[in-house]
């Protein structure tokens, strides 16, 4: 009886060691039509915000957004990339060593919860005992300021609402939609876009090219927001929701497909010509112009926000900003205290929106930047 006891434990820590083994196994996977990180992390690792961490142990994918059917990545398991990330933060270089704001990995989205997941990892360069793993390819290394799902939800201030249409219902009568849901939509033709009502975001046109004809970014007028200084109405906030591609129709009524969604895409959300959009590169070297402004706003309308987080300022393309320019934050009490920065990442005419690389305390509409 003893002897049967003892085998059966012994079967029972070798499955069990088995089991353990195989959830700490890399898989390797293929791309398949319309992947993105996002889903494969979702998917596969039962977060989508681990996207950037399954990015940093691909190298050989230089553009997150670029990946392509057939292509082989490696999925490590969740396990694998928690441990990473501990042994990352436990090796984070000194203040000394610890890089500049240009220098910092480029961000992505996807924001759903912070929405500002967006960064690939910061990784501690080796002691100097041990060679590194791999030598690092020639020349410079363009990097993204923001991923391209990023960049597409970071969202906007206008000063009117620049909707053309919205969906009006799903098949099944349910009020909130997600990727590969089908929903149909409402488009007002007499609504033409025209350079007048997309002031709040020239990049959006109606489409030329062929990839983009049929689809349409779903948006959502958040609120209206106000200087949070002199009062002044500022325009409306709109936020993407995803993207839609016309697929039929159904008793002449157009049905559509959410190819991509950054959050709950909900019956009502309104529609937008959607065209191709070129992610800013960052630069080299980082501006910080001779130019003051306020945080006006926050993506999700938080009070407070910090690292990673997106607001919106009171300055734009008018005021001569461009994308990539770093600013330092400064508290709202009565002595002037820098306590973090922001860099710009997308801009209007009058407004810009910019994502917070560096704060020591939470950082809130009404707060000045400029200069250190």
């Amino acid at each position: 009886m003893k002897k049967m006891f003892f085998i059966l434990l012994a079967a029972l820590l070798i499955c069990t060691a088995y089991a353990v083994a195989q959830e700490k196994t890399s898989e390797e996977y293929i791309i398949q039509d319309r992947d993105t990180l996002w889903d494969i992390s979702g998917s596969r690792l039962q977060d989508p915000f681990l996207w950037p961490k399954l990015w940093n142990v691909n190298p050989h994918i230089n553009n997150p957004d670029l990946i392509y059917p057939g292509e082989k990545i490696t999925i490590p398991s969740r396990e694998e990339l928690i441990d990473q990330t501990l042994s990352s933060t436990e090796e984070k270089p000194s203040a000394e060593e610890k890089p500049s704001a240009e220098q910092k990995p480029s961000l992505e989205q996807t924001q759903s919860k912070k929405k500002t997941e967006a960064r690939a990892p910061e990784t501690a360069a080796p002691a100097a005992v041990e060679p590194p793993a791999s030598e690092p390819p020639a020349g410079p290394q363009e990097k993204y300021l923001v991923g391209k799902n990023l960049f597409i939800s970071l969202g906007w201030i206008s000063e009117k609402f620049p909707g053309i249409g919205e969906i009006t219902s799903t098949p099944s009568g349910q009020e909130i939609a997600g990727n590969n849901d089908v929903v149909y939509v409402n488009i007002s033709p007499e609504k033409v876009l025209s350079a007048g009502n997309l002031q709040g975001k020239p990049s959006l046109v109606i489409a030329g090219d062929e990839g983009s004809k049929g689809r349409f970014l779903a948006i959502r007028d958040v609120k209206t927001v106000k200087h949070p200084a002199t009062g002044k109405l500022l325009g409306h906030l709109i936020r993407v929701t995803g993207v839609l591609e016309i697929v039929g129709t159904d008793n002449n009524t157009p049905r559509a497909e959410i190819i991509r969604s950054f959050e709950e895409i909900h019956v009502g959300d309104s529609l937008i010509p959607y065209t191709g959009m070129d992610v800013p590169l960052a630069p080299a070297v980082a501006r910080t112009p001779e130019i003051e402004g306020y945080i006006v706003e926050s993506l999700f309308s938080h009070e407070l926000s910090s690292g990673e987080d997106i607001v919106f300022l009171d300055k734009g393309q008018n005021d001569g900003l461009q994308a990539g320019d770093v600013f330092s934050v400064f508290s709202g009490s009565s002595v002037k205290r820098e306590i973090g920065k922001i860099q710009v990442v997308s801009l209007q005419p009058a407004t810009s929106a910019a994502v917070i690389i560096d704060s020591s305390e939470e950082i809130m509409p009404g707060m000045t930047v400029g200069q250190k």
